[in-house]
């Protein structure tokens, strides 16, 4: 700015001469000399917001790619989340078939039916990994240059990982805590065979294993489970491959963003 003051009161000394005496020529040649200031100055300003805007591009990429980086790793580990969710929902499954097969074709008693006894109301969690999302978020969604890749993983996150949440496991927890549990306490007794430790499937023996073959409600119960076990074991699978799918496109991503 100082520059271009300087400038401004060379220009108007020079144009007080009179335009036919030698200060006018020299007032001619100062005054390209001025413009030619003047350009480099307004091209030294450009050039400098051209680099500190480059400089702003390449932080606002690298928050980017840490980010990407953050929910791909997320995602990962919520796919074997519900990986093992799916393993887990077989086995169960496979006890209610068990015990329905059981008690449909009154078959005798045997001890082989206690693991199934003991777990076949349990239910599962599923819980999606959402810290690099939230980040996200917080960062805004826009930081995300990719719009396609960006909606889908909003989509994913607000949409598909609620539906698992609300529909599959509420509806589970449900049928467990109105239903199946509580005609559980009452008609089984659960014990520890040695070996056993936490976490392991339970085992329990019915108080009249003969009670059961005849009473329609049990038996309801448990082709109601084995319907839900259906649902939630086709919905974990669908996700399960959608999640690597996402994954996938966010790995893509972010080699994309590092050849820039």
């Amino acid at each position: 700015m100082k520059g271009l003051i300087n400038i401004r009161n060379k220009i108007r000394m020079f144009s007080n001469e009179d335009s036919s005496g030698p200060s006018y020529f020299k007032f001619k040649k100062y005054l390209g000399y001025a413009i030619g200031e003047v350009i480099l100055l307004v091209l030294g300003i450009m050039i400098a917001l051209y680099f500190n805007n480059l400089n702003e591009s390449k932080r606002t990429r690298v928050t980017e790619i840490k980010i990407l980086k953050e929910i791909q790793t997320n995602l990962d580990n919520t796919k074997g989340v519900f990986e093992r969710a799916l393993e887990s929902e077989n086995r169960y499954l496979q006890y209610n078939k068990l015990i329905l097969d059981y008690l449909d074709n009154k078959r005798p008693y045997s001890d082989s039916l206690d693991i199934a006894f003991g777990t076949y109301f349990w239910t599962i969690s599923a819980n999606p990994l959402i810290g690099g999302y939230e980040y996200l978020k917080d960062k805004g969604l826009s930081i995300i240059s990719n719009d396609t890749l960006r909606q889908k993983i909003s989509y994913m996150f607000e949409s598909e990982f609620k539906i698992i949440k609300e529909e599959n496991e509420i509806w589970t927890n449900n049928m467990q805590m109105i239903i199946s549990y509580p005609y559980h306490i009452t008609h089984f007794r659960k014990y520890f065979p040695p070996g056993v430790k936490q976490g392991d499937d339970e085992y329990a023996k019915p108080l009249d294993y003969n009670f059961l073959v005849k009473d329609e409600k049990f038996k309801n119960i448990n082709a109601e489970l084995i319907s839900i076990r259906k649902w939630n074991n086709q919905s974990f699978r669908q996700i399960i491959v959608s999640v690597g799918a996402l994954s996938n496109e966010i790995e893509n991503e972010i080699i994309r963003l590092n050849k820039k």
